[in-house]
């Protein structure tokens, strides 16, 4: 009898045993197929999936310095990304930029995703554009997501080592809002970025172990986890923020503008002074959103007045961009190969050194 009894044991933790086995591997299957799969998924799961512009590993091409409360890239990086289900190569040099190794710096550029090639292959982008068929020596220091004040901040660090000729300055129409969040009221009156040591800590932060690494372990980096996550939200929302407080819109402009001003001019002295002209453009694209359009409308006003102040040529991309869909990236907004392609005749016409 006792040995019916171990023996129907043994039975029972084969079983078991299969059974885990059997979970293991149908596990890696599925790991495997939302890998591959994920860029075909829509935008919604491929961005939640891959999670490329975050500081997520297994997947983000970022990580955080508190300091300056801002996400940098890693420097000579390779890999493929996938966002809103296009996918590219992402490339950077010794200092993180998207650039291909060797690349002349007569010419230094400063912008967000429009102007780093979202969603096309680098030799497609309009700064590749420019070097190819215009022959600019130009560097690109445009980064997804960044605005004036993390331009200033790339500017401030790599100025004085890469000695341009020339400076251009991308301002898109989210510079603005995204002050939110990032400056406090009293930071934008009176800026960090002005305070030598804030620089030389934040500087020293980039090369620090410590902090440039990506958050996450094997469970959070896997695909499947991050399906079931995306599946419990969908189930179970969470409850919504609490109401807004109600701020003054024109105050917020106001100080915004005063604090981009400190910024802006702060730069125009520290080129002049190096003997270098600096461009302004503002990145003015098609939206179907009525909030954004009287954004850009207020942005075009207060750059263009910035510029005539302080003797600077302003360009606008408005007549470039302003209804031409067919040069954009559906369900994205980015350009596609042929709006990065008009991008860059544009700014050879306009930005002549």
């Amino acid at each position: 009898m006792s040995g019916l009894v171990k023996n129907a044991g043994r039975v029972k933790k084969g079983k078991v045993a299969r059974f885990g086995l059997e979970l293991l591997v149908t596990c890696a299957v599925l790991e495997g197929v939302l890998r591959l799969a994920a860029p075909y998924l829509g935008s919604n799961m491929c961005n939640e999936l891959v999670r490329t512009y975050s500081t997520n590993a297994g997947g983000g091409i970022y990580f955080f310095e508190p300091v300056s409360r801002s996400n940098f890239t890693f420097p000579n990086e390779n890999r493929r990304v996938a966002v809103n289900g296009y996918q590219w190569n992402y490339q950077t040099d010794e200092r993180g930029f998207r650039n291909p190794p060797g690349t002349e710096h007569e010419i230094l550029l400063l912008g967000d995703s429009f102007m780093i090639g979202h969603g096309v292959e680098e030799p497609e982008s309009a700064v590749a554009q420019l070097r190819q068929r215009y022959g600019w020596k130009i560097y690109n220091m445009a980064r997804q997501g960044d605005t004036i004040w993390q331009e200033y901040m790339l500017f401030r660090f790599w100025f004085e080592e890469l000695k341009p000729k020339h400076v251009i300055i991308c301002a898109f129409g989210n510079d603005f809002w995204d002050i939110a969040g990032q400056r406090t009221p009293a930071e934008q009156e009176k800026p960090p970025e002005f305070d030598e040591a804030f620089l030389q800590q934040v500087r020293h932060n980039l090369t620090d172990p410590q902090i440039c690494f990506q958050y996450g372990n094997w469970l959070t980096n896997s695909y499947l986890y991050r399906l079931g996550m995306m599946v419990k939200r969908r189930v179970f929302p969470e409850s919504p923020p609490p109401a807004a407080v109600a701020v003054d819109k024109e105050a917020e402009f106001g100080r915004a503008g005063r604090y981009y001003t400190l910024l802006f001019e702060d730069m125009l002295k520290r080129c002049r002074a190096g003997g270098c002209t600096l461009d302004l453009v503002f990145l003015d694209h098609e939206t179907d959103s009525d909030d954004w359009k009287k954004e850009q409308a207020r942005l075009d006003v207060f750059f263009r007045a910035l510029c005539t102040r302080n003797g600077v040529r302003y360009h606008t991309t408005h007549s470039l961009l302003r209804g031409h869909k067919e040069l954009a990236l559906p369900n994205d907004g980015h350009l596609n190969a042929t709006g990065n392609r008009a991008l860059a005749d544009f700014f050879a016409k306009e930005c002549q050194f």
